[in-house]
């Protein structure tokens, strides 16, 4: 997407923006009606800002867009429904949900999967339900996988108690059924249990421990990534054996719940793992020392800032990570 929609309103109509500095004024958008307009022509291509217009959008916009959905070709939905994700990553103050809503139940299963995935922030208990029912009911087994990875962000929120009693038992019972359901893919089951990890109950734990003992291969991945968001001490230890695994993705998955876990006795385990064969390990290192943060995970992603310039840029990541909005303006990275 890349040509501008024409704009329904001369550049002069619009009040200058008191915030911009200087001359500058920001990219007016499209509006919505602009937009379905031109989502209407298969050979019209939109720049992806005019999608912001979609943003939040009136209940007369959902309806026709609603309409248009299904005459659109499976390539234009997914284009603007991957748009949308890109802009709501830039920005997350976007709202597009209402979109990802007409789309859920799409013929097109990679549709759907950008539908689900664009529902990620979303808090709303019937949206839970949506997505509950395409985990029990959906018939791709990657859409199903892709709800019980979305699902996991509610059972934070069940964690934090801010799901009704209804909604949370209704939660953890799905996810334990598809869990469970040895009928099921194991991907889908293995991401139901990634999902459930972050609840906190005993029930969770030896759920965990189960699939991580006797579990397939990717019950067995799972279970390791459950036990980050579990956030019990107690799975250090376990994943620190894992920081030897023969397993380039399991070694990864245990850097990151190791820095889940936000315990000082994993730096120095995860400081060696910079020195890891494999890139995606020695990022999940760096990454997981910024979740650490502290003193001595700092000192670490310092040294690699200065000295190892394939990590550079997301050590820097890290330690902002670490530091938040506390960084010491007099420490050189370089």
């Amino acid at each position: 997407m890349t040509d501008d929609v024409a704009r329904d309103d001369p550049p002069g109509d619009h009040p200058p923006d008191e915030d911009a500095p200087g001359d500058e004024r920001p990219r007016s958008a499209a509006s919505a009606e602009a937009v379905l307009a031109a989502l209407r022509d298969p050979q019209r291509a939109i720049a992806q800002q005019d999608l912001s217009a979609l943003v939040s959008p009136d209940d007369a916009t959902v309806r026709a867009l609603m309409a248009l959905w299904p005459a659109l070709a499976p390539p234009r939905r997914r284009e603007v429904l991957a748009s949308l994700e890109q802009l709501a990553e830039a920005d997350a103050t976007l709202d597009f949900h209402r979109v990802h809503l007409t789309a859920l139940h799409d013929g097109d299963p990679a549709t759907r999967i950008l539908a689900v995935r664009g529902l990620w922030e979303q808090e709303n208990e019937e949206i839970l339900r949506l997505l509950t029912a395409l985990l029990r009911a959906d018939s791709e087994a990657s859409v199903r996988g892709e709800a019980a990875t979305v699902l996991g962000q509610f059972v934070v929120t069940m964690e934090f108690g801010l799901l009704s009693e209804d909604a949370a038992e209704h939660l953890a019972e799905t996810l334990r059924d598809a869990i469970e359901d040895v009928s099921e893919e194991d991907e889908v089951r293995g991401r139901a249990l990634e999902a459930l990890g972050a609840y906190s109950d005993e029930w969770v734990a030896e759920l965990i421990a189960e699939h991580y003992e006797g579990g397939a291969p990717r019950m067995r991945l799972a279970a390791v990534r459950a036990m980050g968001r579990h956030a019990s001490d107690d799975w250090l230890p376990v994943l620190l054996h894992h920081f030897d695994d023969d397993d380039s993705e399991t070694r990864a998955a245990a850097a990151t719940s190791a820095g889940q876990l936000l315990l000082e006795d994993a730096v120095a385990p995860l400081a060696e793992l910079i020195d890891d064969t494999d890139e995606e390990v020695r990022l999940a290192a760096v990454a997981a020392l910024g979740e650490i943060a502290g003193d001595a995970a700092e000192a670490v992603l310092v040294r690699i800032a200065q000295h190892d310039p394939e990590l550079r840029d997301a050590a820097r990541r890290a330690l902002a990570e670490a530091r938040l909005d506390a960084l010491d303006p007099g420490q050189d990275e370089d």
